[in-house]
């Protein structure tokens, strides 16, 4: 799960919005997923206070910083996290300048950096199929709020759990036919002792 959080310190809307430096565009098994415009400074980890916050286990609670050098420029630091942070499949040890399409990488999650908005240029982009994430924008200042529906949903039990409950199921309604059938047939041996078990 990846949030956004965009920063704005005036509350009220404003006519005219400051066009976004760079894109921030998440993949999801090598495709587009959510794109995360870049207005300045952004922090990316686990903990809830940076711009770009992941629930994947293998980023730390703060991650790396990107920072804006000029307009369509930006630098990305890793803050000495446990994992790294990988630019087009290189572990950087030190600030590193992004490039249009440069793939950032941090744990599983996997991001596109441009300098256009999505979809208005080619973005050459092939990856390996990374476990499935979802993504969720939430732009806590705007009026817009856009919400992506679960790739994967977290929630639903695993499947062993419902075959069990089902299997559960359709023994207590054989001894109740059973049951019932020994009951209402003169009282046969199995009705009795289901009945004396049961009661």
């Amino acid at each position: 799960m990846v949030r956004y959080i965009e920063e704005n310190e005036d509350e009220s809307p404003t006519v005219m919005e400051t066009l976004p430096a760079a894109y921030l565009t998440l993949m999801v098994e090598g495709r587009f997923s959510h794109s995360f415009p870049l207005r300045g400074e952004v922090k990316l980890g686990r903990d809830k206070t940076n711009g770009v916050v992941t629930a994947d286990q293998k980023v730390s609670r703060h991650h790396a910083t990107l920072s804006p050098i000029d307009d369509n420029t930006f630098i990305i630091s890793d803050h000495g996290s446990a994992n790294g942070t990988y630019i087009n499949g290189v572990l950087i040890s030190q600030p590193t300048r992004l490039k249009n399409n440069d793939k950032i990488r941090f744990g599983d999650t996997t991001f596109l950096f441009t300098t256009s908005p999505p979809g208005t240029e080619a973005m050459p982009f092939s990856t390996p199929k990374a476990a499935p994430v979802s993504a969720q924008v939430n732009n806590s200042h705007s009026t817009n709020k856009h919400f992506s529906p679960p790739l994967l949903n977290d929630t639903a039990p695993p499947i062993w759990l419902i075959i069990g409950c089902m299997a559960l199921l359709i023994v207590a309604l054989l001894l109740l036919v059973a049951m019932l059938l020994g009951i209402f047939v003169g009282r046969s041996q199995v009705g009795l002792m289901l009945w004396w078990w049961l009661g």
